[in-house]
């Protein structure tokens, strides 16, 4: 074969897989606001899994419920009709809508804010185009995430790699208000039409959080809220106490037990997600009752989440309820805990 034919042929051949690469990435559309919320941490005011009173009120504590912030998906850009959330997925609680997307995909986020403070979504470590900057009240913006081969798994990664999105305006203040979301990254060929790894059957999503509401973006509005302040309690930012009353160790927004049960099934492959905000207080260390998980090449029932982000795989193997807890002491006692049920 003649050399100007060979790198002829080469040429078209590298043309068709650029094509293919190409068609086969998507644009991947997603209605977010940022809307206020009333939260309750402890919705059945009760720990339901001691089977006992909650604690009595601290001497600042304004209570269980606030004003909170979070991400919640909408059907179309009018944004007057939540997506549906699958029923099983209800114990996301105040976990942003997870998103997915494969390596060299586009992901278009059509984003409004109706909170009355300027927020933003921005994904960590990862592109955005216009760069995340502050979204007025009661305005919209679209963003674009462009997410490149090598932001997806590579090597001996699982076969999708997790990130988080936030609004980093204020990102502490804005986090501990409620601003915090999953975006999954599928390898390429990999993925499901949604976007989701197609080597597991289930995903599961969590927030290992110790909410500080003293530090959230929303304290005025709680303090001058008497349903939510009966006692006309008047604190102040708290930038320098590690720990106050009006910290609440939460998985995905619930204490003591109140989370809806994640439902699994023996022999399914399970992958979980799980995330931390940022402040000075957010040091965990997760450990599945009844179950192990694999974590790195190890075989465990704990990890440590100590920055951000971590994902396990598990299989269940024995049918029952069981506890997920972070057993950091002063976590767990301030009710860092929550259960989930494998079926058989």
């Amino acid at each position: 074969m003649k050399p100007a034919r060979s790198v002829a042929i080469a040429v078209l051949l590298l043309s068709v897989v650029l094509f293919h690469q190409r068609a086969q990435a998507q644009q991947r559309l997603h209605y977010i606001a940022a809307d206020e919320v009333i939260w309750s941490y402890v919705p059945q005011r009760k720990d339901l899994i001691g089977g006992q009173p909650l604690p009595r009120l601290g001497r600042k504590q304004l209570g269980w419920t606030f004003h909170k912030a979070i991400y919640r998906e909408y059907s179309d850009r009018y944004f007057d009709q939540l997506a549906s959330v699958p029923p099983l997925e209800r114990y996301r609680g105040l976990l942003g809508p997870a998103i997915h997307a494969e390596a060299g995909d586009t992901v278009v986020v059509v984003f409004k804010n109706r909170t009355r403070m300027p927020v933003d979504i921005a994904p960590a470590g990862l592109r955005s185009s216009p760069k995340p900057a502050a979204v007025m009240p009661g305005t919209t913006r679209t963003f674009t995430w462009s997410i490149g081969a090598n932001d997806g798994p590579i090597g001996h990664d699982a076969s999708s790699a997790l990130y988080m999105y936030s609004s980093d305006v204020a990102q502490s203040a804005d986090e501990n208000a409620g601003l915090i979301g999953p975006l999954i990254v599928t390898r390429q060929g990999a993925a499901r039409a949604d976007g989701s790894p197609n080597d597991v059957d289930q995903e599961v999503y969590t927030l290992f959080s110790a909410q500080r509401e003293s530090l959230s973006a929303l304290l005025d509005v709680n303090l001058h809220d008497r349903s939510i302040n009966p006692r006309g309690i008047r604190i102040k930012a708290d930038v320098d106490t590690l720990f106050d009353d009006n910290t609440f160790p939460t998985i995905n927004g619930y204490g003591f037990g109140n989370m809806p049960l994640p439902v699994l099934r023996v022999t399914h492959r399970v992958r979980w997600y799980l995330l931390s905000t940022s402040n000075a207080y957010d040091f965990h260390a997760p450990m599945w009752d009844g179950q192990t998980v694999l974590s790195q090449g190890n075989r465990t029932d704990s990890i440590a989440l100590t920055w951000r982000h971590a994902i396990v795989d598990m299989v269940p193997d024995d049918p029952g309820v069981f506890v997920l807890r972070c057993t950091v002491n002063v976590h767990l006692m301030g009710g860092m805990k929550a259960r989930y049920r494998v079926l058989p």
